[in-house]
């Protein structure tokens, strides 16, 4: 009997197979699988090609499956009837958070805070997923790549505005980014682009921590991921807590700073140690 564990992201799907003594048997890349943007026909082929891949028939093997966009019950449902449709010999799907839970926290109760473009946190309690954040980049993504970039453009035009100098180092990282040489190509330039591109002007912040414009954007940041942890804890009664994502994995000045305000409120770092593949495996048990 095999167990595949699936991470079906929003840019791709990676998945894992493993014997009876869960002891790695191979590993398999493909596109995304995030259920609002994907057909289902494309999902399927996505299974499909995996189980080719592994050399494995779908009723020898039990699967777990975080996808995107698998964030309401009829998107678990729909994706559930995929994997019965294959005949597989059990299988539980969930979305991607909750695989992500799995991986830093195992069977045990502990939150998980995601900064990356966008931001969100999640809790788990028991059998139970709580939720907070994650309203998207006009209600919310505070605390985000995105947030930070924003926060970055509204300073510089603020101090236009008001006649004041903007560092010239923090000008010139930011129109590199933007491919711009001047303030009124940026304003043309934020109206033209999607959030993602606004978050890579995160990088410029972070880069420039000790500039007093960039320190502000760093601790306003650094309190909105805090309260969104505060929110969860309240409600989850948990003082574990998981990073995912590029602003707050990595050794940033946000993670640094978050890290000493949520000491102050008792909550601890679990670092993981295991692979979202693996945290899917353990929806099976």
């Amino acid at each position: 009997m095999y167990k595949i564990g699936v991470d079906g992201g929003g840019t791709k799907t990676t998945a894992t197979i493993y014997n009876d003594k869960m002891e790695v048997l191979g590993h398999f890349l493909s596109g995304p699988m995030n259920l609002q943007v994907v057909s289902v026909e494309n999902i399927v082929a996505i299974f499909k090609d995996m189980l080719e891949f592994f050399e494995v028939k779908a009723e020898d093997a039990e699967i777990g499956v975080g996808a995107a966009g698998a964030g309401r019950k009829e998107d678990v449902e729909k994706l559930e009837n995929i994997l019965k449709e294959l005949n597989f010999k059990k299988y539980v799907a969930s979305n991607d958070a909750h695989i992500a839970l799995l991986a830093n926290h195992g069977k045990n109760d502990g939150m998980l805070l995601i900064s990356g473009t966008g931001s969100i946190a999640f809790g788990l309690k028991g059998e139970e997923l709580y939720r907070k954040g994650g309203l998207g980049h006009i209600l919310g993504d505070e605390g985000s790549g995105y947030s930070i970039g924003l926060d970055l453009l509204k300073a510089i035009f603020k101090a236009t505005d008001k006649g004041l100098e903007v560092n010239e180092r923090v000008l010139r990282e930011t129109f590199e980014i933007a491919k711009v040489d001047n303030k009124n190509a940026l304003l043309k330039w934020v109206y033209s682009n999607e959030k993602g591109e606004i978050a890579k002007l995160a990088t410029v912040v972070l880069r420039n921590s000790k500039n007093e414009m960039c320190k502000t954007i760093i601790d306003k940041n650094v309190q909105a991921l805090k309260e969104l942890v505060v929110d969860l804890k309240n409600e989850c009664k948990t003082d574990k807590i998981g990073f995912a994502g590029g602003i707050i994995e990595n050794d940033t000045p946000i993670r640094r700073g978050l890290l000493k305000e949520l000491d102050k409120i008792g909550v601890k770092l679990v670092e993981r140690t295991r692979t979202n593949d693996y945290g899917a495996t353990l929806l099976l048990d």
